[in-house]
């Protein structure tokens, strides 16, 4: 129990409290508040720890951080006579409508007409439909469908009984069972309303006093209805079915009530109707603010946190440790409607539990146990896990954005396809390893992080990691990729985000026929922003008429991967990307390197200066591989022809560095598919290297070697292939 406080003890009005409140004070542990009005206003980080708030009222109120703690909520004596009394009026009327049923069935079973009989006995069928429907399905659309497909299907069979017995009696068998089957319905629909209000309420006794009410009544207006009518046989008649019309309700109300109390969700319904008037004159906060707020052992039963008319109940990181009676009060659409998630945030024990695609948004589990709890798809935006123990925790597709993670403890959790970004905190994390994988494949890998099983993280190795993935964004170019549009995208990346640099692409993956680029980006980019920059510079190149692509769609084969890579450095080296030097992961497990990559070196970058001596070497070696045969007498070979190319590439005065390393790229690629000319990958990429050399020499002038000798020799060169 909380300290006493100042006040302790002391009964005070609202008035006075918010007098004080604006004085400065914030301490009212022990306060007598019972019903005080506080509506609208303003008790951020008061102390109400121990205090009665019976019958109190907080509706729409700014709450923030109020400490509950220990308060005693629900309703004031007064009150709870006066929702007894309602189960008793209630309970009466159900009596009533049961007692004139009994009533009606014996007058029909009497009359000695076989319209009255046939309607008698249909009703009772109906009725014992609606009982064992109610029993197996609950109170549910679907029981309710089943009463009226057994009352359709008994109503139809009486009827023709009734015709053929005389069809003048037709009319007054449709008027008798009609008004039976209604009694009957209208007689179930008030016992259980009657029941789930009483159970709402408290109260065992309250249900005893409902059931014998109700068989009082029953029996007392069966019996006086038949006295009315006829003589001593109706009366035992009426009151035999009410007796036993009474103790079929006092069996339904008993069993309604035990699975309202064990959470069967079939009587969900009742249980939120019995709730709502359970929580009438009864602690509000409906509407109120009460982020950061603390109900740790305070009692609230009857107590209403549905959202007002003018707002909605706010309820983010609320400590509800050890709260009492919570499965009592009303919760709105609260994720605490949901059983699971409610005895997880009363006993922050969640060790080996199953919260599966649990919405756990905004919970408070600071320092709770969850030992090998399975989250996966849980929804946790905006939680704080602060000190939580989530050792073997499985977090599969946990949605995280937003959540504090500080001091957890994650050694053994499974992180894979988890959501999170730069707002989930992830501080003073204890953790030697995870998993990204939920299950093992063929070898029994689970993707473990460190990759060595007999190494572990070290401090802040956790946040690290996990911030480089944070701080990048991932871009899926499908069907290939236009080196034209590519660069474009990158220049419009660059233009539109001025905190990006050349050196932000990280990784360059190879998945089927699509690519998948990762650029590595300040802390706080706009990382939609930088999507949207590519998309929009990507379209635009391809839209100018760029068509030279790398990959082909369907048709791209294996053999073309490396000339993906060689087309990539190119690409890159174009617009000077210092880091490019570096592998760029495949995918499939085989690196890229823009260096060397099936015996051609695109490049050497030296700083910012390409080394187009060690270019021009890899290209003569790759020549000087090809037979020097000539296809016939008055035809060079085509290591000749070549070579011819290569001198006036170097040669060449118009064009630039990056222009030589590029035409000389395209020379080595023909020497490559020169190797085996007949092969239709070396004729697709000899085509390629061709068109890229004759647009390569369009912008030169016509005292261009390059340009000159391509006109002549490159026809030649593809008549070869």
């Amino acid at each position: 129990m909380t300290d006493r406080g100042k006040y302790h003890g002391q009964k005070l009005t609202a008035k006075t409290v918010l007098q004080l409140y604006a004085a400065g004070e914030r301490d009212f542990r022990g306060a007598i508040l019972r019903g005080c009005n506080f509506r609208g206003a303003d008790l951020s980080g008061a102390d109400l720890s121990g205090a009665d708030i019976r019958s109190a009222r907080f509706v729409d109120a700014m709450l923030r951080g109020v400490n509950f703690s220990y308060a005693k909520g629900g309703l004031q004596r007064r009150w709870v006579l006066g929702q007894l009394a309602l189960v008793i009026v209630i309970a009466a009327l159900a009596g009533v409508l049961q007692g004139y049923s009994g009533y009606i069935l014996s007058f029909y079973f009497t009359t000695g007409e076989v319209t009255d009989l046939i309607a008698a006995i249909t009703s009772v069928i109906v009725i014992a439909v609606m009982v064992f429907a109610i029993a197996r399905q609950g109170f549910t659309i679907r029981a309710l469908g089943s009463v009226a497909v057994a009352g359709a299907v008994a109503g139809a069979f009486a009827g023709a009984v009734a015709v053929a017995v005389a069809v003048a009696f037709a009319v007054a068998f449709a008027g008798a069972f009609a008004g039976a089957v209604a009694v009957a319905v209208a007689v179930a629909f008030a016992v259980a309303f009657a029941v789930a209000v009483a159970g709402a309420v408290a109260v065992a006794f309250a249900v005893a006093v409902a059931v014998a009410v109700a068989g009082a009544f029953a029996v007392a207006v069966a019996g006086a209805g038949a006295v009315a009518f006829a003589g001593a046989f109706a009366v035992a008649v009426a009151v035999a079915v009410a007796v036993a019309g009474a103790g079929t309700s006092i069996f339904l109300s008993l069993y309604i009530n035990r699975r309202i109390r064990k959470g069967d969700p079939k009587f969900e319904n009742l249980r939120i109707i019995g709730l709502a008037f359970a929580a009438l004159g009864g602690t509000t906060f409906s509407g109120a603010d009460l982020t950061h707020a603390t109900f740790a052992h305070a009692t609230l039963n009857s107590t209403n946190f549905a959202d007002s008319r003018q707002r909605s109940t706010l309820l983010t990181r609320v400590r509800w440790h050890q709260a009492q009676k919570l499965d009592r009060a009303r919760l709105g659409t609260s994720n605490l409607q949901d059983p699971r998630v409610r005895n997880l945030l009363t006993t922050l024990n969640g060790t080996d539990q199953d919260l599966s695609n649990a919405d756990l948004r905004g919970a408070n589990l600071s320092g709770a146990q969850l030992h090998r709890i399975n989250l996966k798809g849980a929804n946790l935006n905006g939680a704080t896990l602060a000190g939580a123990e989530l050792h073997g925790a499985n977090l599969t597709e946990a949605q995280c954005v937003g959540t504090d993670f500080t001091g957890a403890q994650l050694t053994g959790a499974c992180l894979e396809a988890w959501n999170i970004d730069e707002t989930t905190v992830l501080k003073d994390i204890d953790c030697q390893y995870v998993f990204l994988k939920e299950h093992p494949d063929s070898l029994g890998n689970r993707e473990r992080r460190p990759h060595n099983p007999d190494k572990v993280f070290q401090p802040g190795d956790f946040e690290k990691l996990f911030k480089e993935m944070l701080d990048t964004v991932q871009i899926l170019i499908r069907n290939g990729v236009d080196p034209e549009a590519f660069r474009a995208a990158f220049e419009k990346v660059m233009a539109d985000n001025p905190s990006i640099t050349r050196d932000a692409i990280k990784a360059v993956e190879k998945q089927d026929n699509d690519v998948l680029l990762t650029l590595q980006v300040p802390e706080g980019t706009d990382k939609a922003q930088v999507e949207r920059s590519w998309d929009e510079g990507y379209q635009s190149g391809l839209k100018a008429g760029y068509t030279s692509g790398l990959l082909e769609g369907q048709t791209q084969r294996a053999d073309d991967v490396k000339e993906v890579a060689l087309g990539f450095s190119q690409i890159l080296s174009s617009i000077q990307i210092n880091n490019m030097n570096n592998p760029i992961n495949a995918g499939d497990g085989s690196l890229m390197n823009t260096g060397t990559q099936g015996n051609v070196n695109t490049g050497t970058m030296q700083g910012d200066v390409v080394n187009l001596g060690e270019i021009s070497g890899q290209v003569t070696n790759q020549i000087n591989q090809l037979a020097d045969v000539p296809t016939s007498p008055d035809q060079p070979s085509l290591k000749d022809l070549l070579a011819q190319i290569q001198a006036a590439v170097e040669a060449d005065t118009e064009l630039s560095d990056d222009e030589k390393a590029e035409a000389l790229g395209e020379v080595g690629k023909l020497a490559k598919a020169g190797k085996n000319p007949q092969a239709s990958a070396m004729q697709r990429m000899a085509k390629r290297a061709t068109d890229a050399l004759k647009s390569i020499t369009e912008p030169l002038t016509e005292a261009s070697k390059l340009a000159a000798v391509c006109k002549t020799l490159l026809p030649t060169i593809w008549a070869l292939f």
